[in-house]
């Protein structure tokens, strides 16, 4: 594909990967220093889709194959990332021809769903990506875990290393995604980029062990220390996965964290919007809790999507989708 002057669009080769990191980086602000040696994302070639003004790689994008579940089925999606455009060619489409490029190669492939982290809804909405999932956050000082009632669970967290806690963590979370609306089946890539180290700090795995000893949750987090907030306490808990199979699990988890006292306070990402923690809190307001998007969407092919996904009764709608103009196959009637 050509997009006018000497601008093509097309994949990475191999020997091109890291030039990905170069213009995401400046798009993204990230400073961190180079690698050494340096590591190209963790896509395959094929997986890319760039924009070359002759040699030089000015835009990028590329897809993840995923499987997510809604209502207790798995559904194909591209994860769609690394969408980046050196400021010098913006405004002339390039973007747009990579987002049609993606959802082009999807309905290619039978892939009926798109789905990303929006950098900026405004950008994605001009795709037909809408927000599916929104994401909650928690920042609260450890001594503040406290609840209304009920009594701590029998069993202990323990501590483990990657490669004894993996095989147990992934049951666990296998075992939580299978009626989730919304997650995403985790691969090996997956898991090891979630564990690998970011800004020098260690990822940390700590499992819930019940009363028999089976393991019934697990959280990934990392500490940092923080001089500034001396002279009392000085570090920083990041919480980044926290899964939990039954409430004993879950108040089990809590506690461990609130053992931590040189922690001043714990960040809690990508929290479930229906979390209950501010229904059990003794002081729920402590948990400073913010919401913002989650996951966008996009539906590339309609009648597989519909076809795809699970339902909870019985009955009849009939849907009408217009003006598709990226996915013109989607548009016509459908009856459910």
């Amino acid at each position: 594909m050509s997009t006018g002057a000497n601008i093509e669009i097309r994949p990475a080769r191999e020997d091109e990967l890291l030039d990905i990191n170069r213009v995401t980086g400046y798009a993204f602000a990230i400073n961190e220093p180079p690698k050494d040696p340096p590591e190209p994302p963790p896509l395959a070639p094929e997986h890319t889709l760039c924009a070359f003004d002759g040699d030089r790689m000015v835009a990028s994008s590329g897809a993840f194959e995923f499987k997510q579940r809604f209502n207790g089925k798995a559904v194909a999606a591209d994860g769609v990332t690394l969408v980046s455009c050196d400021p010098g060619y913006r405004r002339r489409g390039i973007v747009r021809q990579l987002m049609d490029g993606l959802l082009q190669r999807a309905h290619e492939r039978s892939v009926p769903l798109a789905i990303l982290w929006a950098s900026m809804g405004a950008i994605y909405q001009r795709f037909g990506y809408g927000l599916t999932t929104t994401s909650v956050a928690y920042e609260i000082p450890p001594r503040f875990i406290q609840f209304q009632f009920g009594e701590s669970p029998a069993g202990g967290v323990r501590l483990m290393d990657k490669d004894e806690a993996l095989p147990l963590v992934k049951a666990i979370y296998k075992r939580y995604a299978e009626d989730a609306n919304g997650l995403l089946h985790r691969g090996d890539f997956y898991w090891d980029i979630m564990l690998r180290r970011e800004n020098n700090q260690h990822s940390y795995i700590a499992v819930y062990f019940d009363a028999d000893d089976v393991p019934r949750g697990y959280s990934f987090y990392r500490t940092l220390h923080q001089p500034e907030l001396m002279p009392e306490t000085s570090q920083v808990m990041d919480v980044f996965d926290f899964i939990w199979l039954d409430m004993g699990a879950y108040r089990a988890l809590w506690e461990f964290f609130a053992s931590h006292d040189l922690v001043e306070r714990i960040r809690f990402d990508m929290v479930a919007e229906d979390d209950p923690a501010p229904n059990l809190f003794l002081e729920p307001r402590r948990l400073r809790r913010k919401t913002w998007d989650g996951i966008w969407t996009r539906v590339v092919d309609a009648e597989a999507a519909l076809a795809a996904r699970g339902y909870d009764m019985e009955g009849e709608a009939v849907l009408e989708i217009v003006d598709d103009d990226l996915c013109p196959w989607n548009n016509g009637c459908y009856r459910l």
